[in-house]
């Protein structure tokens, strides 16, 4: 691993990100039930809100980059493990722009989930953002990890909400947002809140 890597994986060991994402999460989440967190990464979304015990948070991933307590469940990207409607609420977070087949992926969380999917992603619009984006997410992903492969596909606001829609997943609303860590807010980040019912109507 060269010196990239071990930066990347530097800034993957603290809890830099994961609490003012939480913040965005937890209005769109029911104040107690159960939580599917899909990509969960390190885990660390998933132990934060299952901190008070007021959720119950599954966390699965294709590979295993934990760093908590919290139990993780691998499976194969395509398939999750989960019998219909089997909880109140999922999560996919950064996960969309790394997925082979997101329209998959999307269907498959819908599947599993009875009130809400909340989407976070990166929302470059402009080409310089598009750079520095691709190039962050080179440092916390690729060069920090071998097993995770450099993101797919950029997508603006509208893009995305476009790409819910085609999916049958339209968002309600689509709120914008910066990171507080400096080079994050060199590009927009994005929530979509997306109502299961309306999913499957859609």
């Amino acid at each position: 691993m060269g010196f990239l890597g071990w930066v990347g994986r530097a800034f993957s060991r603290v809890y830099w990100r994961e609490e003012p994402l939480v913040a965005r999460i937890r209005p769109h989440l029911p104040a107690g039930g159960s939580v599917l967190d899909v990509g969960a990464g390190g885990c660390r979304i998933a132990e934060l809100l299952g901190a008070d015990g007021r959720l119950s948070v599954t966390a699965v991933d294709v590979v295993d980059h934990n760093v908590t307590d919290v139990p993780l469940l691998l499976c194969d990207g395509d398939t999750l493990p989960f019998p219909d409607k089997s909880f109140d609420a999922a999560l996919l977070v950064f996960v969309l722009h790394h997925a082979e087949r997101p329209e998959a992926l999307v269907r498959e969380v819908v599947r599993v989930t009875r009130s809400t999917v909340v989407v976070i992603e990166d929302a470059p619009e402009t080409l310089a953002q598009r750079l520095w984006w691709r190039g962050w997410d080179y440092l916390l992903n690729h060069a920090a990890h071998d097993d995770i492969g450099v993101a797919h596909r950029a997508r603006n606001v509208a893009q995305w909400v476009a790409f819910l829609r085609s999916c049958g997943a339209a968002p309600v609303s689509a709120r914008r947002f910066r990171a507080l860590y400096p080079v994050l807010r060199s590009y927009p980040h994005v929530v979509l809140p997306v109502p299961v019912g309306a999913a499957t109507r859609g």
